[in-house]
């Protein structure tokens, strides 16, 4: 467990509505309407900075991007964001940040019993364009959502947006991730989410013992 926390000292920063310096920005061009893609430095959350091209760029049709690449086709070129600083290494905060870093760890990742009612169909919408939509976010995923960890007494509040990002609260204290590929992604550390009969369920990807069940209240 002390291993797993570490890695979600990752999570622990602030979604920021203003550009960073230490974000990073990549250009990445369709050239002849082919396919393209552009690696990126490090695991992040992706938005469309410029287009640059005439043609469209709609996100799922001519550009997505996953944990190590953003591509490109059907003639969009464009510079994307690539959102480093949410990952919370450049806060001055060190110590606010690895306490909250701890603390909303221990709450998404502790381990709680069986989910037995699994739905294995993430996709049944008509907005999912296929298989390199990997930005999609089902219905079902969008909301709001609570949880309990047992081990560490901690209520804990899952808020997913249709934009793929995510935010959990417990105890004051906040961590951020986002949605790629089906899953929920928290600093270095990956989750498997799954439908419930009343909302959904995480799973840590490399340990399945450690899984939250969460309740949709909204």
């Amino acid at each position: 467990m002390r291993t797993v926390l570490y890695l979600c000292l990752a999570g622990a920063g602030l979604w920021g509505s203003e550009a960073r310096a230490d974000d990073d920005y990549v250009t990445c061009e369709s050239r002849n309407d082919r396919y393209q893609s552009c690696p990126i430095s490090t695991s992040a959350y992706v938005t469309l900075d410029r287009q640059l091209s005439s043609t469209s760029c709609v996100q799922g049709r001519s550009w997505d991007y996953n944990r190590r690449e953003i591509w490109v086709d059907d003639g969009c070129r464009a510079t994307f964001r690539v959102h480093t600083s949410s990952s919370g290494h450049h806060d001055g905060n060190k110590d606010a940040k690895v306490a909250a870093g701890v603390l909303i760890g221990a709450a998404i990742l502790g381990a709680i019993a069986a989910n037995a009612d699994k739905k294995d169909n993430k996709y049944d919408d008509d907005r999912y364009q296929g298989p390199r939509h990997t930005s999609y976010v089902p219905g079902w995923m969008i909301g709001t959502f609570e949880g309990y960890n047992p081990m560490y007494n901690s209520d804990v509040t899952l808020t997913i947006d249709s934009d793929g990002r995510a935010k959990a609260r417990s105890g004051g204290q906040t961590v951020n991730g986002w949605i790629n590929d089906g899953r929920l992604n928290v600093g270095n550390t990956t989750f498997d989410i799954d439908q419930s009969r009343d909302g959904l369920v995480t799973s840590q990807v490399g340990d399945r013992h450690n899984e939250v069940r969460y309740r949709r209240v909204r």
